[in-house]
């Protein structure tokens, strides 16, 4: 009787007990982990957003400055900046895609009309900067 009042009056938890909470805390632990570091190895993405985007807006202000002084300097500026743009456009930047496109502005029946020698004529160039999944796009004209 003394040995069943032993056995009654001790504390502590069973060995099932004990490996039960291992195991719980062993698979809340793992959730945890997974969920924290997809969190986290994400949570840098829209970082790179952003200097991807400045990047990209330094590339088109370098093309724009550059468009500024052909304009002061230059006869046909918009056939000058193409050249630049699709024979040295390291100029700008490094690490980028542009495509260019010339054509006239809509007539009075709403068609734009492109030009049969695209680098030759047209009196708007449209300009595409693609760099990292990001694109910028400007017109410029004379």
């Amino acid at each position: 009787m003394r040995q069943r009042k032993l056995m009654k009056n001790r504390k502590g938890f069973t060995l099932l007990e004990v490996i039960l909470a291992i195991v719980v805390a062993a698979i809340l632990g793992a959730m945890l982990v997974q969920f924290m570091g997809t969190g986290v190895m994400q949570s840098v993405n829209p970082v790179f957003m952003v200097q991807n985007g400045s990047y990209l807006n330094t590339i088109m202000e370098n093309i724009n400055a550059d468009y500024r002084r052909l304009m002061t300097t230059s006869s046909t500026p918009l056939t000058d900046l193409n050249q630049r743009l699709l024979s040295n456009k390291s100029l700008y930047g490094a690490g980028f895609d542009v495509v260019t496109k010339r054509f006239d502005f809509p007539s009075g029946s709403g068609t734009v009309t492109e030009p049969a020698a695209a680098s030759d004529s047209g009196r708007v160039l449209k300009v595409t900067v693609t760099y990292n999944g990001l694109s910028l796009t400007s017109l410029f004209t004379e």
